[in-house]
């Protein structure tokens, strides 16, 4: 009886060993198919610049400058990264400022010039003194608009605003907040 005992404790303990290391097996295989779809999705850029600064001209008029720590260029993607303290400021026709985007970081589509921005977003109007605040915005270049389905907040000398869903020209003049949830005046 000792002997078939024995027997079975030596049996059980090889099959928990073979279990262990198989499922170790297929752990080590699960993490390499991770890592692999990981550094897929993480493609290298084709080009990195660290301290960018990019003028936007219109018929030799400047629209916008841009700066950022960090910029990322995919072509195949049609995409641009930047990150790390995002400024962009706009310009109207006569080379006067007009307004100041600040953000965490931005995704450029660049083939429509639509700007998506996220982190701490602001937006600073010249004239009148307008600031917006989001976690998101958009600015879709076709239609010269600024636009987040954010929480968003506008304060001006008159008052302040708050809501969801916004909508705007880029001077913050003519401004839509789609679903108001508090005014201050």
């Amino acid at each position: 009886m000792c002997k078939i005992i024995r027997k079975c404790r030596i049996v059980f303990s090889f099959i928990l060993v073979l279990l262990f290391l198989s499922s170790a097996c297929v752990q080590n295989t699960e993490e390499k198919f991770t890592n692999e779809i990981k550094m897929k999705l993480e493609q290298t850029p084709d080009q990195l610049a660290k301290d960018v600064v990019v003028e936007f001209l219109d018929s030799s008029f400047l629209k916008a400058k841009l700066w950022a720590k960090i910029g990322k260029v995919y072509y195949q993607r049609g995409e641009t990264w930047l990150y790390d303290s995002l400024k962009v400021e706009f310009y109207n026709k006569q080379g006067k400022r007009q307004s100041v985007l600040t953000a965490d970081s931005a995704r450029i589509n660049d083939r429509t010039k639509d700007m998506y921005a996220f982190g701490r977003v602001v937006v600073v109007s010249d004239s009148p003194r307008t600031v917006l605040r989001t976690s998101f915005l958009e600015w879709r270049n076709k239609v010269q608009r600024l636009y987040s389905n954010e929480y968003v907040e506008i304060s001006t000398p008159q008052e302040e605003i708050r809501g969801f869903g916004f909508e705007s020209d880029i001077n913050l003049n003519n401004y839509k907040i789609y679903r108001v949830s508090g005014v201050r005046k």
